[in-house]
C-alpha cells in the first residue's frame, strides 16, 4: 500500500484531537481551606490547618452530577515561582464524589506560607484541573 501526502493530513488531524481532549482549568483563592472551599460543584477542605512537614487529610468532594466520571484525583503543591520538588498525591475513592488523601506540604526554605494546589481529575473524557490558593497556619 503506498501512501501520499494524506497520510500526513490524517496523523496532523489525529494530534489535533488528541490535544483538544477536555482539560480545562479554574483557579480560586482559599484563604480559610480548613473551613472548605467551592468551585464547580467541588468542595476542597484540609482535616485541619494545613502546616508544613505536618501530615494533614485532603478532602475533595464532588456534587452528584459527573462524579462518578472520575476515574483518578492527584493533588501536587507549589509555590508562586519556586520548585517544590515533587510532591504529587493520588487520592483515595471513598465513595462517588468523595476522595480523600494524607498529604504533606514540602519544606519551604524561605519561610513563604502562600500555597497553590493542583488538584487534577482524571475522566475517560479527559481532565479537568484546579487550582487553588491557600496559605499555613
Amino acid at each position: 500500500m503506498k501512501f501520499g501526502k494524506p497520510l500526513p493530513i490524517v496523523l496532523a488531524v489525529m494530534l489535533c484531537m488528541a490535544a483538544c481532549a477536555e482539560k480545562q482549568s479554574a483557579k480560586i483563592d482559599c484563604p480559610e481551606i480548613s473551613r472548605g472551599c467551592t468551585i464547580d460543584g467541588l468542595t476542597v477542605r484540609t482535616g485541619q490547618q494545613p502546616q508544613i512537614l505536618k501530615p494533614f487529610e485532603l478532602i475533595v468532594e464532588w456534587e452528584a452530577a459527573g462524579a462518578a466520571d472520575i476515574t483518578e484525583v492527584y493533588a501536587s503543591f507549589a509555590m508562586e515561582g519556586m520548585d517544590m520538588g515533587l510532591n504529587r498525591y493520588r487520592l483515595i475513592r471513598k465513595s462517588d464524589g468523595l476522595w480523600v488523601a494524607e498529604v504533606t506540604l514540602p519544606l519551604c526554605v524561605r519561610a513563604r506560607a502562600d500555597w497553590l494546589m493542583q488538584l487534577e481529575a482524571k475522566t475517560r473524557f479527559g481532565s479537568k484541573q484546579y487550582l487553588l490558593g491557600f496559605y499555613t497556619g
